[in-house]
C-alpha cells in the first residue's frame, strides 16, 4: 500500500491567517473612505422671499423684498399715517426770493464750456552731451623740421589758416598729427611740436583737443598730415518728475 500524503496543520492555520488578514484590511480601507462633501448652498441661494413679498431683481436676476419679515415675538413699529398741511404750514415764496436770479426757472445752470490752454512747452535741456563725429577731417602741410619755436609757430600759423573754410565753427575733440622728419623719434618730436603751436594759434578750435603724435614713414622730410575729430553735441532732456 502506498503511503497518504497528509497536509501539516502548520500550513492549514498560515492560511486561514492569511485569508482573515486580506479581510480585515478590506473592512478597514472601506471605513476609512470619507462620506461626500454634502453641498453647501451659496449666501444668495439661502435668501428666499417670503410668501407675497415683493421686490426689484438684484443683479444675480433674483427678486429683492422690499420689506423686511418680522422677527418671531418682536412687532414691527407701524408707519405713522401722514398729516396734510394747514394754509399756514404750506410753504410760500417771499419777494426777495422771487427777484433772486438764482431762484430763476430760466436761468441756465450749463456751465460755460472751459478754454483750451496753451500747448505746453517742450522741455529745456538739462545739459549738453557731446560726442566725437566719426568722419575726421584730414589736411596736410609742409614745416621746416629744425626750425626755432617762434618760425615753426608762424608756419604752422598760417598753413592751417589755407584750411579756415572747413574749421570755422568746428570744435576739435581729438586730433591725430602725424610728423616725418628722418628717424621716428624725430617724426614724433616734430608732430608734438605742430599740436603744441597749433593749440596757441587757434585756441578756440584746438584749444580742449586731446592730441596723439606719430611718425609718418612714408612721407618726406617736414611733412605734416592732421586728422581732426570735430565734437558734435546733442540736448539732455530734464527729466520728468514722477506722476507727472
Amino acid at each position: 500500500m502506498t503511503a497518504r500524503r497528509r497536509t501539516p496543520a502548520s500550513t492549514l492555520l498560515a492560511g486561514w491567517l492569511f485569508a482573515d488578514l486580506l479581510l480585515g484590511l478590506t473592512i478597514i480601507m472601506l471605513g476609512a473612505q470619507a462620506p461626500p462633501p454634502v453641498p453647501t448652498p451659496s449666501p444668495v441661494e439661502a435668501v428666499r422671499l417670503p410668501p407675497g413679498a415683493t421686490g426689484a431683481p438684484d443683479d444675480g436676476g433674483r427678486p429683492v423684498p422690499d420689506t423686511v419679515p418680522s422677527l418671531p415675538g418682536v412687532p414691527l413699529p407701524s408707519p405713522a399715517p401722514a398729516r396734510p398741511l394747514t394754509e399756514d404750514e404750506s410753504p410760500s415764496r417771499s419777494p426777495e426770493d422771487d427777484e433772486d436770479p438764482a431762484n430763476s426757472p430760466e436761468q441756465d445752470d450749463d456751465p460755460a464750456p472751459a478754454r483750451s490752454g496753451p500747448s505746453p512747452a517742450p522741455s529745456p535741456c538739462a545739459g549738453r552731451v557731446g560726442g566725437v563725429r566719426a568722419k575726421p577731417i584730414t589736411i596736410a602741410f609742409r614745416v621746416t623740421p629744425g626750425a626755432t619755436d617762434d618760425v615753426l609757430a608762424a608756419q604752422v600759423r598760417q598753413e592751417v589758416g589755407r584750411h579756415r573754410d572747413r574749421l570755422a565753427g568746428q570744435h576739435a575733440g581729438m586730433v591725430l598729427t602725424f610728423g616725418a622728419d628722418a628717424g621716428t623719434g624725430n617724426g614724433v618730436h616734430l608732430a608734438t611740436r605742430v599740436n603744441e603751436a597749433v593749440r596757441e594759434a587757434y585756441p578756440g578750435i584746438f584749444g580742449t583737443a586731446v592730441t596723439r603724435n606719430f611718425h609718418d614713414l612714408a612721407a618726406p622730410s617736414g611733412s605734416i598730415s592732421m586728422e581732426i575729430y570735430p565734437v558734435t553735441y546733442g540736448c539732455s532732456p530734464t527729466p520728468e518728475a514722477p506722476g507727472e
